[in-house]
């Protein structure tokens, strides 16, 4: 009877990618490439999230790359302008110059419930995008003056609400209600205005150069303009005053 030889087979796994140790490609599939991506979302995750958040909680003044991050854009820091104020139809002939001697290039505005104190804005101001000052708008009539001064400027998710920052400095506007007090410091002389009417509307239904009161009546109104809701640029929320009688 013939005897058989056990045999023992050894399975060859230098071909094999599982098995082999120093398969090179697998590795850098296995292991470099999910580590690069883990890296790079940490990375994004920093950069554009938690370092914006927080300049925005903190900072008065946001930087362009800051404002146009991912956080920044979903909150409402992102560049923009009021492009419907730039309408060639909205222009007042009537309008002083700018350049008159008693028109200050700059005039204050405080809100104390909204904790808004001094803030500056520009007098007949062409600048659609407010991100250093507030804007009167050029060709609306001045504090103190019989008519309506219409005043715009920026808002975000009130959770970021800062009064010192120009792109936060309207955020909680809708908070006003009719009793509250806004006042303009203009040429050395403080006007004290209470809070009439809130409005919302459209884009493309804004008028800065109308009269909040008949002009008959000659009083002195202003219109403080931002979007709606914050840190959105769907609508807009108008806040009426009318200059309090002493």
């Amino acid at each position: 009877m013939e005897i058989f030889t056990p045999r023992k087979y050894i399975k060859d796994a230098s071909f094999d990618p599982i098995y082999n140790p120093v398969n090179k490609k697998f590795l850098a599939h296995a292991r470099i490439i999910p580590a690069l991506i883990v890296t790079s979302g940490i990375v994004v995750l920093i950069t554009q999230v938690i370092a914006p958040l927080v300049f925005f909680k903190t900072a008065d003044e946001i930087t362009k790359p800051v404002a146009n991050s991912v956080l920044g854009t979903a909150t409402g820091f992102s560049n923009f302008e009021y492009k419907e104020l730039g309408s060639p139809n909205l222009t007042n002939t009537s309008a002083p110059p700018p350049n008159n001697a008693n028109i200050p290039q700059f005039f204050y505005l405080s809100v104390p419930k909204l904790g808004i104190k001094d803030a500056l804005v520009e007098t007949n101001s062409t600048n659609l995008a407010p991100d250093t000052s507030l804007g009167h708008y050029r060709g609306s009539d001045l504090p103190g003056q019989a008519g309506n001064a219409f005043i715009y400027g920026h808002s975000v998710l009130p959770w970021f609400y800062n009064p010192r920052n120009y792109k936060t400095i309207f955020s909680t506007l809708n908070t006003l209600k009719p009793g509250d007090e806004i006042f303009i410091k203009y040429n050395n002389v403080e006007y004290k205005y209470v809070v009439e009417t809130k409005e919302i509307k459209k884009p493309d239904e804004v008028n800065p150069i109308a009269n909040y009161k008949p002009k008959y009546l000659n009083e002195s109104t202003i219109t403080l303009m931002t979007c709606d809701p914050p840190g959105t640029k769907i609508n807009r929320l108008m806040i009426n005053a009318i200059l309090a009688r002493s």
